[in-house]
């Protein structure tokens, strides 16, 4: 990250220039004066506001004269994301400040990005304002109407699951604030153009915020450091990164593509996550076992005796999550101590993950200013040590932590929970240029050292942003703690946050069953069909967390293979951008939860539309959908077969989809669910297992054999000696066929697509 942004900071002439580049539909005017314009499907969306930068106290400032351009240049170069164009300037702050800044506006060749680069040559002091602004104002943009009518989307609150979502206009307010708006989507009433903006460094410590021109009475939208910082030193860097696309979620897809390139975000500690990719047992907020141990004395025999259940059951449970009711807390509930009580676990945890042979998930919170680790308290390692919490500033910390659970019971994956409450709780977190970012980086390269991986719970969108640094940071809690009854199934949003930043969504634990009397929580759950079904959609983890005896077999069994390898969507489930006109103009688009995602397999995609909730009949059209590399559902949409079933088999609606998908009115107990499947040359419509959830999947099958434009053989992956139930739909007679396919000792079955049978080998 140091060597790209140096790189695009180095000042190498001076010279007056108006030049002006194009990447796809963004195009970027800049001028030697230090202004710069935007425009978006060749319509100016953007013109610069004023530079401007807090010290001593005090605003300097291009608006009022007191910050003032002494040079500006040209150059290009390469770094990992492409070739680029870049612009500089040199800004001199007059009177009392003798500071200097250098910005750039770097244009990218391949991809339709611009990135901005601030660099405080000097040290800024005195810096601090409110928490919720920014202490610069490089790049800032003229908030106006025109030339296009526009809506905006941004993330904020923990999990960074609340939606603020409006016209772009200057009469309408901004969302800024600690905990939000970051990233920023722009875009236009008919979903043709759109551009993210976001901190593209140290996330932790940026924001954005809204400012009046005290001169022009413009309202501008600028990005900076955290105005809470309280000083700046030489030499530091931030940036902010802008890109393009076609709707919300394509150009989100893109602006997510820039910063893992660009921070070089190995993927493959998601792709390989235990968690993420098997069925796991959970005890946190909403589960039956949260804070409460039923009959039994303690969680040993709670857990015990779920390990039993699952045995009897034939449920693959395959590792175990513990929450926060195992280790010691402080007077404020803050961590002492991250080892288990005795009373909790007589024998240790290892007890329990030796009989059962799960690996742990093990949740943490924030840490007490009183926890035994600090010195300041007769530890071993230096902490920051506050009055409401602390935390630890030496990657040792969290060496010594990560080994001694690994060795002693089979820690797997870290939970770090309440992240928003630690920058909350913790004042240095707020005022500490990088202090974030060391600890979640810290934090991580711990884990990669060990071979963990870590959850992120109740993140604001920084600290989701932060994780492309991270590779150990592959899943994040995305909705609200479980209650049975609540809205938090409703994760279409928040999903495409995640999935752009490569972290896999996690729905959050849910009851199985309507009725589950002696749990925690005693509300019946209403819809546990629909917690089942976006747990599987969203391709993150699949935690039921039911009472002993009271697990629905056939619905967790929906979600994955007999061994509890779960059943996974090539693209995961996410809101249709339509979704987003009809929140900001509500003259279009769909007014409840509608969202889709797909499984690609060879050249043919299935996809999977999905809605909880409808306040009033919709139309879908195909060209809601979201493209996979063989479908682009704006320009043709293949022949394809529309259908719903139970997942006893039954068919129940079939019909040739013409382009359009009616979708009623509908609550929770009543969800829609359809699945689009390719329509062969033959006439013949692969449907899949249709006692699962996603009756294609990627996991289930790993291949196509084509033969004419039709399916010749379809590879399917599974646990020996399973059972897999492969339903194919004549749309000549309307009429299905089933084969049955087992497993072979090699984890292999060959289905010869449509009649049958199934072989061992080809």
């Amino acid at each position: 990250m140091a060597d790209n942004l140096g790189l695009l900071s180095v000042l190498l002439c001076t010279i007056l220039f108006q030049v002006s580049l194009a990447v796809g539909n963004l195009n970027v005017e800049a001028f030697s004066n230090g202004s710069f314009s935007i425009s978006v499907g060749g319509k100016q969306w953007f013109r610069s506001g004023s530079v401007g930068v807090r010290d001593l106290g005090r605003w300097w400032s291009q608006e009022d004269g007191s910050l003032e351009l002494t040079g500006s240049g040209q150059s290009e170069g390469v770094i990992n994301v492409g070739p680029f164009t870049s612009y500089y300037y040199e800004w001199q702050a007059k009177g009392a400040s003798s500071l200097t800044l250098t910005t750039t506006v770097s244009v990218f060749e391949q991809m339709p990005a611009v990135l901005f680069v601030l660099v405080f040559n000097d040290k800024a002091t005195n810096t601090s304002s409110n928490v919720n602004s920014t202490l610069s104002t490089f790049p800032s943009f003229v908030i106006e109407e025109g030339p296009v009518d526009r809506g905006y989307v941004t993330w904020s609150g923990n999990m960074a699951r609340f939606m603020k979502i409006d016209r772009w206009s200057p009469d309408v307010p901004i969302y800024s604030n600690i905990d939000g708006g970051l990233p920023l989507v722009v875009y236009d009433s008919v979903m043709e153009n759109a551009v993210v903006m976001a901190p593209a460094s140290d996330f932790m410590s940026a924001n954005q915020a809204t400012f009046n021109n005290t001169t022009t009475g413009e309202k501008t939208l600028a990005f900076g450091p955290l105005s809470s910082i309280t000083e700046i030193p030489a030499g530091y860097v931030c940036s902010m990164v802008l890109v393009a696309g076609n709707n919300v979620t394509d150009s989100m897809m893109q602006f997510g593509n820039f910063l893992k390139t660009f921070y070089k975000k190995d993927e493959s500690y998601r792709k390989s996550d235990f968690t993420i990719n098997y069925l796991g047992y959970w005890t946190d907020n909403g589960a039956c076992y949260y804070y409460d141990t039923g009959n039994y004395s303690n969680y040993e025999e709670v857990l015990d005796a779920v390990y039993a259940d699952a045995q009897t059951a034939n449920i693959p449970f395959r590792y175990l999550q513990i929450d926060s009711w195992w280790y010691y807390k402080g007077p404020e509930n803050g961590v002492k101590n991250w080892t288990a009580k005795p009373s909790i676990f007589p024998n240790g945890i290892e007890a329990v993950a030796k009989k059962t042979g799960w690996p742990i998930e093990a949740h943490n919170r924030w840490w007490s200013p009183v926890t035994d680790y600090a010195k300041q308290n007769g530890g071993k390692f230096e902490f920051i040590v506050e009055s409401e919490a602390s935390l630890p500033v030496e990657e040792e910390f969290w060496d010594f932590l990560f080994s001694s659970s690994k060795e002693t019971w089979n820690l797997l994956v870290y939970e770090q929970d309440w992240l928003d409450v630690a920058v909350t709780r913790l004042q240095a977190l707020r005022n500490t240029v990088g202090l974030g970012r060391m600890w979640l980086k810290q934090m991580g390269a711990a884990a990669t050292r060990y071979g963990l991986t870590i959850q992120y719970c109740m993140p604001w969108p920084r600290h989701l942003l932060q994780s492309v640094e991270i590779s150990a940071v592959t899943q994040s809690r995305i909705s609200d703690d479980y209650t049975p009854g609540n809205s938090q199934w409703q994760i279409g949003d928040t999903t495409i946050l995640a999935s752009a930043l490569g972290l896999a969504a996690f729905k959050d634990n849910f009851h199985t069953s309507v009725i589950e009397k002696g749990c925690h929580n005693t509300e019946n759950e209403p819809a546990p069909a629909l917690e089942t079904y976006a747990a599987a959609l969203s391709g993150g983890p699949v935690g039921p967390s039911d009472h002993i005896l009271k697990a629905n077999r056939t619905l967790i069994m929906a979600t994955c293979m007999s061994d509890g390898r779960l059943l996974k969507p090539t693209h995961p489930v996410m809101s249709l951008d339509s979704t987003f006109l009809y929140r900001a103009f509500q003259s279009s688009g769909p007014n409840g939860q509608l969202w889709a995602a797909y499984t690609e397999v060879g050249p043919f995609t299935w996809y999977y539309i999905i809605s909880g909730t409808m306040s009033s009949a919709y139309t879908m059209h195909a060209s809601e959908l979201p493209p996979s590399t063989n479908v682009k559902p704006r320009t043709s949409f293949p022949p394809s077969l529309a259908y719903t079933y139970t997942l006893d088999g039954t068919v129940v609606k079939a019909m040739n989809f013409t382009g359009t998908l009616d979708i009623p009115e509908c609550s929770v107990t009543d969800f829609q669910y359809w699945t689009l499947s390719p329509i062969m040359a033959s006439g013949w419509a692969l449907l899949g297992e249709l006692n699962k959830v996603l009756p294609v999947s990627e996991t289930r099958v790993v291949d196509i054999i084509t033969s004419n434009g039709d399916i010749h053989v379809v590879y399917l992956s599974g646990e020996p000696g399973e059972v897999v139930p492969m339903t194919v739909y004549d749309t000549g007679s309307g009429t299905t066929e089933v084969t049955s396919c087992t497993i072979d000792s090699s984890g292999n079955s060959y289905f010869l697509f449509p009649h049958g049978p199934c072989v061992d080998s080809m």
